[in-house]
């Protein structure tokens, strides 16, 4: 979790630098961020099957050991078609520590209650990551950018260190469905590519639309080979929990959002205010302290009074926080200590959240599919991340100025932010408790 987040963040401030060196256009600086959030996204339902098949412990394990030796690839990096090709490989790897991550706090701990609160310092961790990461990217990015890759390094060899003293995890032997697999990748980067294209070169030019009908057909037929399989990829039985649906919804509108909202302040800091990296990193570690805060409140809530009260209290310090970025935008006063406020807040609503919505997942799901159930619930959630750089970052392309853009775009937010209230106010108690 501390490495997922980190990496995000600590990237995009690195971004300017990035096209300052290599000179990677707006598309390109899309795909520096999504090349990593794609495949990410696409092989986290093939990375739950293979940490239910051969252990969350080995592939925790694989997972991090891929990822130190694709940062290498990032640092080495002398042009941007290398760059996105580390990125790629660097959200492979994600996508093998992310879902073996929960089903090892499944392993662990048996009972709800410890369960979690194993969850929310599981969520603290990206919270860390977002303190971290702006101060060595601060710090790292003027020195040069490659740095920001060379720090996972370590990070994952004392990872690797640590892991040797976990238990060995149970296998669950399962059928890999690899034409699943094959046409979740196509629809998904399609669909991604097309609409960060179509901010490039138009809509009406043939390669955005024709990656974009390319993705919609692939999803369709991946929706429908799901439903005829015996062991499908991501089993649409899934679905028919209303505690999951509630939690695949909230972890895909707030990545959404959030990814989409730090890519464009990030943007906005430093090259419409020229603000350093370092002051720009520093913008966005209250949201730190505050996600932290938020982690820890919500075992409390919802021990207090229940998941929905606590999925209630985030969505709505969610809302607010992108309502002030809105209304600062549209005075035209949007600056680093405005920013840093409303992420703040959402940053806050953001920790309540998460740690609700994973529990709700493995609460509805039998141990021997957690790996799998988990894998879902983090692929929406980087699905989500993925089309909120894209669609965010063409929507900006497109208006006239960037606080246009940013408004439009967290007013889209706004919307889903309202879609999870509404959500979960109509989802039964026991299924959200």
């Amino acid at each position: 979790m501390f490495l997922a987040c980190m990496d995000t963040l600590i990237t995009n401030l690195a971004l300017p630098s990035i096209q300052e060196e290599l000179g990677a256009s707006l598309a390109a600086q899309q795909w520096i961020v999504d090349g990593y959030t794609l495949p990410f996204a696409t092989l986290l339902l093939l990375a739950g099957n293979l940490s239910d098949r051969f252990g969350a412990k080995r592939a925790f394990i694989c997972g991090t050991a891929g990822f130190a030796l694709s940062s290498a690839i990032c640092a080495l990096a002398n042009s941007v078609e290398m760059l996105v090709l580390g990125r790629a490989l660097m959200g492979v790897a994600a996508a093998l520590i992310l879902p073996s991550s929960m089903s090892l706090i499944n392993e662990a701990y048996l009972t709800e209650g410890h369960r979690r609160r194993a969850l929310a310092a599981w969520g603290i961790g990206g919270s860390a990551a977002t303190a971290v990461g702006p101060l060595l990217g601060g710090l790292l990015v003027p020195i040069h950018w490659s740095l920001v890759f060379s720090v996972n390094i370590p990070i994952c060899l004392a990872i690797l260190l640590m892991s040797g003293k976990l238990a060995t995890s149970p296998r669950v032997p399962q059928p890999v469905d690899l034409i699943g697999q094959i046409l979740a990748i196509v629809a998904l980067t399609c669909l991604v590519g097309g609409i960060i294209e179509g901010g490039a070169q138009g809509f009406t030019q043939t390669i955005p639309m024709a990656l974009l009908i390319a993705g919609a057909v692939g999803l369709a037929l991946f929706i429908f080979s799901q439903s005829r399989v015996a062991s499908p990829l991501m089993p649409l039985s899934l679905f028919s929990s209303a505690g999951i649906r509630l939690a695949l919804l909230g972890g895909f509108s707030m990545i959404l959002s959030w990814n989409g909202c730090v890519f464009l302040s990030t943007l906005f800091l430093q090259q419409e205010l020229s603000l350093s990296p370092l002051v720009c990193g520093l913008s966005f570690i209250p949201s730190a302290f505050s996600g932290a805060f938020g982690n820890l409140m919500s075992d409390r809530l919802a021990g207090a009074r229940g998941s929905r009260f606590a999925l209630m209290v985030g969505t709505a310090l969610l809302t607010l926080g992108y309502g002030l970025i809105i209304v600062f935008a549209g005075l035209d006063v949007l600056d680093a200590p405005l920013i840093a406020l409303a992420v703040c807040l959402a940053g806050m609503g953001g920790g309540i959240n998460t740690p609700c919505l994973a529990n709700l997942v493995l609460k509805c799901t039998d141990a021997q599919h957690s790996g799998i159930a988990s894998a879902v619930f983090n692929a929406m959630r980087q699905v989500g991340g993925a089309i909120g750089i894209a669609v965010f970052g063409t929507l900006t392309s497109v208006m006239a100025t960037m606080s246009l853009g940013i408004a439009t775009s967290l007013g889209i937010s706004i919307l889903l932010m309202v879609l999870l209230f509404i959500t979960n106010l109509r989802t039964r108690e026991k299924s959200a408790a």
